[in-house]
């Protein structure tokens, strides 16, 4: 494939893979209630696929320790249960719980001496809110979510082990964004009652729209 075709269907993958990504808890949830668990690992198999393609090394292109480890140990346990073992559920497990893992690290991470806090960063390349009392808080914020993930990871890992997964799935797949949705609103909140930001929710989900991942880690 020469390599004007090779970037075209990389752009055509980096537009469809969001919408996949997004939709991947929802529809694995109504798979999985209907007892189609072929068609929720057809479902991972194809957004992993994708996800490798696009990850594809480029000149100048600097990666992530962590984004690149948990995916490919995910990738590498994800062939060895398929290939391998009869384990469609165990498959189906391991995603959510690498990738709260790896948001929980990262979260982590950045609390570390000399670093810093996740969410002061998004506050300060995406908002522009650099001042010090802001940097007190957003670093007291950062706790609230790296604490919250642990939580969501124990909750997911012990779901894993101890639930049917009709139970796991109702919880990661669908309470665990709801969750974090009313975090993200309660915090969004008190932010704007002792701040007095003037900007609506709106304007913060559309700053964060603007920036990839790997420009926040």
């Amino acid at each position: 494939m020469s390599r004007g075709k090779s970037l075209q269907v990389k752009s055509t993958i980096n537009k469809i893979l969001p919408v996949l990504t997004m939709g991947y808890p929802i529809l694995t949830h109504i798979a999985i209630g209907l007892n189609e668990f072929k068609f929720a690992l057809f479902l991972l198999v194809i957004i992993a696929g994708s996800f490798l393609l696009t990850r594809a090394k480029q000149p100048g292109k600097n990666s992530n320790f962590f984004f690149e480890l948990t995916l490919w140990v995910g990738m590498i346990v994800l062939a060895v249960c398929i290939i391998f073992i009869d384990a469609t559920r165990v498959t189906l497990y391991l995603p959510p719980i690498l990738l709260i893992s790896f948001f929980t690290i990262n979260f982590a991470k950045s609390l570390l001496p000399g670093q810093e806090p996740l969410i002061t960063k998004i506050a300060r390349v995406i908002f522009q809110d650099d001042d010090p009392q802001s940097n007190a808080y957003t670093r007291r914020v950062t706790w609230l979510w790296t604490g919250f993930l642990v939580i969501i990871l124990i909750q997911t890992i012990g779901l894993s082990i101890f639930a049917s997964i009709e139970t796991w799935s109702l919880f990661t797949n669908v309470l665990n964004y709801l969750f974090m949705s009313l975090l993200f609103v309660i915090e969004y909140i008190y932010r704007q009652i002792r701040f007095g930001y003037r900007h609506s929710i709106f304007y913060y989900l559309q700053g964060l729209s603007r920036f990839s991942l790997k420009q926040i880690l």
